[in-house]
């Protein structure tokens, strides 16, 4: 077996074990409705950060769902704006294992914030005759 295909077989059998973790997280972290969702457990600190997200119904449910299906469309207006109000600080405690996903959102968020709204599809490009 050649060593590309040996990574690719690896990456693909990883690949197929993180999603069935995230499928069974999801199944058990989405349906919690009333307070945190069992995934961020008992830390003082995360659950002290994610206070701000508690005060809108359906906010940290909406970022999860976000996180575990990659579709930052998922969060609404007030979400987003609960979102901004939480310290940059807090972000690595709660996505320790994705920094690249707190900034993601808050991009998103921003422009939903600021009227934007969610493009779900890219702008046309335009021909230029020469």
């Amino acid at each position: 077996m050649s060593k590309a295909r040996f990574r690719f077989s690896i990456a693909l059998i990883l690949a197929c074990v993180f999603m069935a973790i995230a499928t069974s997280l999801a199944a058990e972290v989405l349906p919690a409705a009333a307070g945190l969702p069992p995934l961020f457990g008992q830390d003082p600190d995360i659950l002290n950060c994610l206070s701000t997200l508690q005060a809108v119904q359906g906010c940290v449910q909406e970022i999860i769902a976000s996180f575990f299906s990659h579709q930052v469309q998922l969060i609404g207006p007030a979400c987003c704006k609960a979102f901004n109000e939480v310290d940059d600080k807090c972000w690595p405690k709660v996505f320790p294992f994705d920094p690249f996903f707190p900034p993601l959102l808050k991009n998103y968020c921003a422009n939903v914030i600021a009227g934007g709204g969610a493009s779900s599809t890219p702008p046309t490009p335009t021909l230029r005759a020469r």
